[in-house]
């Protein structure tokens, strides 16, 4: 017996089980080269961080700008200015740098953290000359649309055509242009923060952003050119790993399936798999253990068949032989003129009796074999049962009488409609009757009740007669079945109650041998139908 043991509990939750820790797998790999990327892209472009200097304005309110640290928010090239109220530069942290900005300068600079954005286009007016436009744009947080708010139209020599801006200007220069829309200057983008010092002197803290030149720019090419693959790359082999594991949990049962099938089709018939793992695995060898089971119940039940037919040519052989037997020898006595006229007249009625006799045994085996036949049907009638019962014993009781057997009968009034084949079921009635005529002395009081509930009608024969031996019981309705004194004029040939049972289970309901509540009944035959 083989085994195999896995935790997952279904086929399903083991997918996606998987399939979670191949996403998660998936979403770390992402993040972990995304960072990769911006932190080499970051060395690359030295891209700066222009945020709030939180942090800083102690510093800067009192005025110990040399203490300040500015490299991780304006990247490694980045440096930055103070200039006072006036826009005179009071310190900077590169050494022999001295901008100088004019107040208009000053204004057009765009502040770090303003949601105000200015872009600008050039293109080629009507008249054939470059004009630009220059839009303002402010971003809603909500909904982070940005809306245009403004607008400055400039002609090629950057005169003021057009504004709707708070700009009192006539003329802008390239540099001023720049700062605006935040171009470069020298090769730096420039944002400024205002703040007030500790005297409550009006303070500006101008910021150089280093632009990004060509040389920089292809390094950041390559590193895209290089990340794409790698990108590809781990995730393909992300892939193949769950691929593979995937492929082992669901290949090891069906291995062991397949070598199961294998085995019971060389004949191993106690092939049986035990196995633990998703559900629909376990439903499958299941399935597998049970038709292992049920084919080799079937080969056992084929072989007791053979012995059982075997059996019962060897059966119907003696009971056929016995009379023919008892035929013959009365027969030859008779035409050799060996017995005076009464012998004679005795063994011409024990010829008739036997006659009578295997007449009935051959109908009986008749009815049996018929019964057996794939193309014997019911011919079934929908009628009252309680009635085709009571009319039933009727006709039989004469007979009953005259057996010196006593009927005691309980069928209630009520309408029992069922759908039967009358003549089928009366040779099931007989059956039961001779069965008792045959094994019970004169005196014995055979009981028939008949009852219903809104599933089943229940039908009970029974008698207080001498019982049936325990030995014989379990087998009762199998073919020849008969007691000690079988083979005998009065046992007949064990096939009534076999005849009976198959009638019973063509109409779809069941026959047995009951314990009986009242002690009185030594034999109850039950017959019950479902509705």
């Amino acid at each position: 017996m083989k085994s195999y043991k896995t935790k997952e509990k279904s086929l399903y939750a083991l997918l996606i089980k998987n399939y979670i820790i191949f996403s998660l797998a998936l979403i770390f790999l992402i993040l972990g080269v995304y960072i990769l990327e911006m932190k080499a892209e970051e060395i690359i472009i030295q891209r700066p961080r222009v945020n709030q200097p939180i942090g800083k304005q102690e510093l800067l309110k009192a005025g110990e700008y040399e203490k300040l640290n500015l490299g991780k928010l304006l990247g490694t090239e980045g440096y930055f200015e103070i200039l006072d109220e006036n826009g005179k530069q009071l310190y900077t942290d590169y050494e022999g740098r001295s901008e100088s900005y004019t107040e208009s300068e000053l204004a057009l600079i765009p502040e770090y953290n303003t949601s105000r954005k200015f872009q600008k286009k050039t293109y080629v007016a009507e008249d054939g000359k470059n004009q630009t436009l220059v839009t303002e744009s402010s971003l809603e947080e909500e909904t982070g649309y940005r809306e245009e708010i403004g607008y400055l139209l400039l002609d090629q020599n950057l005169r003021v055509i057009q504004s709707n801006l708070s700009l009192e200007k006539e003329q802008m220069t390239e540099r001023e242009l720049s700062l605006l829309t935040g171009g470069s200057v020298n090769g730096y983008h420039i944002y400024k923060y205002d703040f007030e010092n500790n005297n409550g002197k009006a303070r500006t803290l101008i910021m150089h952003v280093r632009e990004m030149d060509g040389k920089r720019y292809r390094r950041l090419t390559f590193l895209w050119k290089i990340f794409i693959p790698v990108y590809i790359i781990v995730y393909v082999a992300i892939t193949l790993v769950f691929t593979v594991l995937i492929h082992r949990k669901v290949k090891e049962p069906l291995t062991m399936l397949n070598k199961g099938i294998l085995d019971f089709a060389e004949g191993n018939r106690d092939t049986e798999i035990s196995y633990k793992g998703p559900k629909e695995f376990e439903d499958i060898f299941s399935s597998f253990n049970k038709m292992a089971r049920r084919l080799k119940e079937s080969e056992g039940s084929k072989e007791r068949l053979i012995v059982e037919k075997q059996r019962m040519l060897a059966d119907i052989s003696h009971d056929l032989k016995t009379p023919i037997t008892v035929i013959q020898g009365y027969a030859k006595a008779v035409s050799d003129g060996l017995t005076d006229k009464e012998t004679e007249k005795q063994y011409l009625k024990t010829i008739f009796t036997k006659t009578e006799n295997l007449t009935e045994m051959i109908n009986t085996f008749y009815d049996y074999s018929k019964l057996e036949h794939p193309e014997f049907s019911l011919v079934r009638e929908k009628q009252d049962l309680a009635e085709f019962v009571r009319e039933y014993l009727a006709d039989k009781y004469n007979e009953i009488d005259l057996q010196g057997f006593t009927l005691e009968v309980e069928i209630p009034e009520e309408v029992m409609e069922y759908s039967f084949d009358g003549v089928q079921l009366k040779r099931v009635f007989d059956n039961i009757f001779s069965n008792a005529f045959k094994h019970n002395k004169p005196g014995t009081v055979i009981y028939f009740t008949l009852q219903q509930t809104d599933k089943t009608i229940r039908m009970e024969i029974g008698d207080n007669g001498t019982g049936i031996p325990k030995e014989i019981q379990e087998n009762l309705f199998e073919p020849f079945t008969v007691g000690d004194d079988s083979r005998n004029n009065k046992q007949g040939s064990g096939l009534g109650l076999a005849v009976a049972k198959k009638i019973v289970e063509l109409h779809g309901g069941a026959l047995f041998l009951e314990k009986a509540e009242n002690p009185a009944i030594s034999t109850l035959f039950v017959i019950r139908f479902m509705k």
